[in-house]
């Protein structure tokens, strides 16, 4: 007879589930997030459903509202503008750490692949672009070598996930996506770390301007 999982072990097993579902957008914002329905999805009794919930509120993902139930959690202008500083802080940061220890090997693999993408004879689409786009990131990421900065900045992701596809997919983005990354490969391969932080920097900020237009 196989042993019955702990309940605590049910609930983080729910909330990674369900966080994953979450910043890959398969919830739109402000969606109910019923006990019923979660308890279906994932084959478990309400109580570890709860205890996800309050996990991914903590984790300001969702919001959970008193006698209502949960719901997705909704960004403002002013929380995206606030997140969208500090991601800008601690991305050029993850470059500066980055930069000493960064594998040219990969890194040249990356520039190939982007490469690839530009010379296509037609626009890359969407499911192209942001993949490499993450897995460039979270290379970066790892290079630098430190383990609270990638938390934090996992976290601050998160948070954005919903309106940054949006941003995705605003006008010639595609494409400015693919030239920023280039350009930041180059200075990387340069030894050019002020020039890197300022490209990332400047990524960064078209992201967050490409929503706001998006938005108002």
């Amino acid at each position: 007879m196989a042993a019955v999982k702990p309940r605590a072990y049910l609930a983080d097993s729910v909330y990674t589930a369900l966080r994953q579902a979450l910043v890959a957008g398969e919830f739109d914002a402000g969606e109910p997030l019923t006990e019923h329905e979660l308890s279906r999805r994932f084959k478990v009794s309400r109580t570890p459903i709860r205890e996800a919930l309050a996990k991914l509120e903590r984790d300001h993902l969702v919001r959970v509202v008193p006698k209502k139930g949960a719901f997705v959690r909704t960004v403002s202008h002013d929380e995206i503008r606030e997140l969208y500083q500090i991601r800008e802080a601690l991305e050029a940061l993850t470059v500066r750490l980055a930069a000493p220890r960064v594998d040219r090997e990969v890194l040249a693999g990356f520039e190939a692949r982007f490469r690839e993408l530009e010379r296509r004879p037609t626009p890359p689409r969407y499911t192209e672009v942001r993949p490499l786009g993450d897995e460039f990131h979270a290379f970066l990421v790892k290079q630098a070598g430190n383990d609270k900065l990638a938390a934090m900045l996992d976290q601050i992701r998160g948070q954005l996930r919903s309106v940054w596809t949006m941003s995705i997919l605003g006008p010639r983005r595609l494409t400015g996506l693919i030239h920023e990354h280039l350009a930041l490969i180059r200075a990387l391969q340069a030894d050019d770390v002020r020039r890197a932080e300022r490209l990332m920097t400047a990524h960064v900020r078209r992201v967050r301007d490409t929503i706001f237009r998006l938005l108002d």
